[in-house]
């Protein structure tokens, strides 16, 4: 079952359009591609950048914490605070520690001091608070079962939680014999986060704080809780922990191109790609059109050319290769139909000079029977010079009607012999005859006949009105070309004749026709 394969036409149109509409559908998505690649590794980069600040700032902070907790109960000044909280000198060096302590931590956590029965004793904080804190459950039962800064995530659903309070701190407060006589609890609300993580972050980012067991503390955003924390689309989320206490800190970041944008995009390169496909359509038309249509009516006369009419000729005015190839089409069928012309002519001339000879032509047989009865007659009635006549005349006409186109020298000489005895009998006495021929090269091959119409020249032209001529043929072998002469001492030949024998194509003259056949031979 043979395939049916595409016409020049469609392949020409299929190429058009693929070359049109391939590159730029696949340009327009690479392009989106990389645009959206870059855009995401832009926001990658910033996000990262902006979550290690982050928590930095974080870290930071809980050591500033730290750091004012110890400084409080470095050298036992709280523990002596603690003892009289009546007096006003009492409080006002209790007040005046706390506050140069907490310098660090101002605006970013409240400080507040519970003697060991959970009783509020001091606090940095302007609002009021509860009294008290319980000692068995919460942040105080956490900070007595342990040394240093305990970290605790309070439960927003306690009512007996201050539900400002998203994280406290506690720090046992001991006396120099090491007996434990309050704690040191941090106070950090939404608001402190706020103030310490501001400027930061972008407004349409969200950053989530979780304590080690991955519990939410706090939320940029208030209307957010742990509940819609996966439900926001379009959104890219990247986390870090805090190495020393296990917080996390998650930045929520807005994707730099939302779904609706990636659908705008998509649609406007469909709607690209629609368009250039009507355009493709339309350029690879015009061009298949432009290329197919000279090429069809090529191919439309050279059918017409080998039906046999050679009068078809495509008009073209292009200038380009195809223009230049409908001209040489056009040259070529005109070249073939001259050519054509002058084999039919030439074939009418050998059909007519055929048909002349045909019609002059004798029976070689016959010749020789006639010419050979003149001899005998010749010689029974004494007539000696009919009988050489016909003899030599009948071994000339052997030779030249035989089918041998070459023949020896020596056999051309015999010839030659032959046509000068029947000339001595007609020029008797007017010239001498002699040969100058190496035995070497007797048997040289050389075209029958001639040389006789050279020696008949040189008697009939040459020797004109001599009486005692000369005529000698010599030949010579130099450098393995075979050179023979003819001359005589008669009167010579006209300029107009050299000129005409050494001309590249002689035309044929009249009472010249032997000397031309000899150079048509050669």
């Amino acid at each position: 079952m043979k395939h049916k394969t595409l016409s020049f036409r469609d392949q020409v149109f299929l190429a058009c359009f693929l070359v049109t509409l391939v590159p730029l559908l696949l340009t327009s998505v690479v392009m989106v591609r990389l645009f959206t690649a870059s855009l995401n590794r832009q926001s990658e980069q910033e996000a990262n950048r902006q979550i290690t600040e982050i928590r930095s700032r974080f870290a930071a902070l809980l050591d500033d914490c730290e750091e004012a907790c110890r400084e409080l109960t470095r050298n036992g000044t709280v523990s002596r605070y603690m003892i009289d909280t009546t007096t006003i000198e009492m409080q006002r060096g209790m007040y005046v520690s706390l506050y140069q302590a907490s310098q660090e931590i101002y605006g970013h956590a409240q400080i507040s001091v519970y003697d060991v029965g959970g009783k509020l004793r001091f606090t940095t904080d302007t609002l009021s608070r509860a009294d008290s804190l319980p000692v068995y459950w919460g942040i105080l039962k956490k900070a007595s079962g342990q040394a240093g800064m305990t970290w605790y995530r309070t439960d927003p659903y306690l009512t007996l939680n201050d539900d400002r309070v998203l994280m406290q701190g506690a720090y046992a407060i001991e006396n120099p014999g090491g007996a434990r006589t309050g704690y040191l609890v941090l106070d950090f609300t939404r608001e402190n986060f706020d103030n310490v993580f501001s400027g930061f972050y972008s407004q349409t980012d969200t950053i989530w704080l979780l304590d080690s067991h991955k519990r939410l503390l706090y939320c940029s955003r208030s209307d957010y809780d742990e509940t819609n924390m996966n439900e926001e689309e379009d959104t890219q989320y990247l986390w870090m922990q805090e190495p020393e206490r296990g917080f996390y800190v998650i930045l929520c970041r807005q994707a730099p191109i939302s779904s609706p944008a990636l659908q705008t995009m998509g649609t406007v390169v469909l709607a690209m790609s629609l368009l250039s496909l009507v355009l493709s359509m339309m350029i690879s038309g015009a061009l298949t059109r432009n290329i197919v249509k000279p090429v069809s009516q090529l191919d439309k006369a050279m059918e017409k050319v080998k039906a046999g009419d050679l009068n078809i000729r495509v008009h073209s005015t292009r200038t380009d290769e195809l223009g230049r190839l409908t001209d040489s089409f056009n040259g070529m069928v005109r070249d073939l139909k001259t050519y054509l012309e002058e084999k039919v002519q030439q074939q009418k001339d050998l059909n007519e000079t055929t048909l002349r000879l045909y019609q002059t032509q004798l029976n070689p047989h016959f010749l020789y029977n006639t010419l050979d009865t003149i001899k005998w007659n010749a010689k029974i009635n004494q007539i000696p010079e009919i009988a050489v006549l016909a003899e030599n005349l009948a071994v000339i006409l052997r030779k030249s009607i035989s089918s041998k186109p070459f023949i020896t020298l020596r056999e051309e000489l015999d010839t030659i012999d032959s046509y000068i005895r029947i000339q001595k009998i007609r020029f008797s006495g007017r010239f001498l005859y002699e040969t100058e021929i190496p035995d070497l090269l007797e048997e040289s091959m050389i075209p029958k006949m001639i040389l006789q119409p050279l020696v008949e020249n040189a008697i009939i032209h040459g020797l004109d009105g001599c009486d005692n001529g000369y005529i000698c043929i010599y030949a010579a072998q130099k450098d393995g070309a075979l050179s023979i002469s003819v001359t005589d001492d008669g009167c010579g030949m006209s300029r107009d004749m050299v000129d005409w024998i050494n001309s590249p194509a002689p035309a044929k003259r009249d009472g010249h026709l032997g000397l031309f056949n000899v150079i048509q031979i050669l």
